[in-house]
């Protein structure tokens, strides 16, 4: 029944004359213009064109007009700054990963609200919590939402809260990184401070080791309405973890975590993710991303402001299982991003 609530309240009728998109994703090869000039995200950070070509064409099935795209955001600021009178009917469908550390995915964002265009992210401030995942991983343990116990080895080679005791099962990754960013099955290990210290050489937040499986759950924030929906499994093919390669290489399936977990555990996970989303603030969608243990106890380790859309991904694999198709999720981002408030 809340799906098909959900489903009902993004329907808003917009047409080609009320509404132009502009898209801004970064592409490793990009048919057309590319600015490399202050490109900071990496080369896993970006979309293949193949990717790429699904978004653009989703957004095109969901019946919306592509107005313009761009592969870095300086060339969005600089041709708007020079003719903002183009994008009075615009809406900004940002993917851009540009900005350093805590900053990146921040810069559109923060344009927008200081220029007053719509936008389908979160806010700015939102942006940077989810990008550190010491600092989220903080806030929701202060507020009872379950998570790994986790400590902060700063650049400055200082631990922030102590350190795991010598023995624990923990796996290093860096602070604010995404899509699997520096993670590997090598950075699983059995904690010594001397050791570690000596392996660290940047901000790594180190987390104890959660035995078990790995869910991703979409999320929608339509007005004032947060719309949880199924909790996707992560199929990891026998790994321990979604590693930098798999994934990369889409190297790992899905399935519906409720056919393989109790209603219970099913529920938990919903409850925390719709009270994570909201206590960051986050807005128009979003991804919360689990550990579930062995006994079937979840635990957040990770946020997504601009989850991936693609066709192999958890939201096209939610969106299969509700019925509806691929090109619909467009139609749900865009339609949230014009009702926020």
């Amino acid at each position: 029944m809340k799906i098909l609530k959900f489903w009902e309240q993004v329907q808003v009728p917009i047409s080609q004359a009320e509404l132009n998109i502009v898209l801004i994703a970064h592409v490793r090869e990009p048919r057309g213009y590319m600015n490399i000039s202050q490109l900071q995200c990496s080369e896993i950070e970006r979309f293949s064109i193949d990717e790429f070509n699904e978004i653009y064409q989703g957004i095109v099935s969901a019946g919306y007009f592509v107005q313009a795209i761009y592969f870095n955001e300086i060339d969005f600021i600089n041709d708007y700054i020079e003719h903002p009178s183009h994008y009075k009917n615009s809406l900004i469908y940002t993917l851009a990963r540009n900005g350093i550390g805590n900053n990146k995915k921040t810069i559109i964002p923060s344009f927008c609200e200081l220029v007053g265009l719509r936008y389908t992210t979160s806010s700015s401030l939102s942006c940077a919590l989810a990008r550190n995942k010491y600092y989220f991983s903080s806030l929701f343990d202060a507020h009872n939402i379950p998570v790994p116990k986790s400590w902060l080895y700063t650049e400055n080679r200082i631990w922030i809260n102590g350190t795991p005791e010598n023995g624990t099962k923990v796996i290093y990754k860096p602070t604010s990184e995404s899509a699997s960013q520096g993670i590997s099955e090598s950075k699983i290990d059995i904690f010594s401070a001397e050791l570690s210290t000596n392996q660290l050489s940047a901000s790594h937040i180190v987390q104890e080791y959660i035995e078990g499986s790995e869910c991703e759950v979409p999320i929608f924030k339509v007005g004032d309405t947060v719309y949880v929906l199924p909790p996707i499994g992560i199929d990891l093919r026998g790994k321990n973890v979604l590693d930098e390669y798999a994934s990369d290489h889409n190297q790992y399936g899905f399935y519906q975590l409720e056919k393989r977990f109790s209603s219970e555990t099913v529920a938990t996970i919903k409850k925390s993710a719709e009270r994570a989303f909201r206590l960051l603030q986050m807005d128009v969608y979003g991804r919360i991303d689990f550990r579930i243990s062995q006994n079937g106890q979840p635990f957040i380790f990770d946020v997504s402001t601009t989850p991936y859309t693609t066709k192999h991904s958890s939201f096209a694999y939610a969106f299969e299982l509700m019925g509806f198709e691929y090109h619909d999720i467009y139609c749900a981002i865009i339609s949230a991003a014009l009702m926020r408030k």
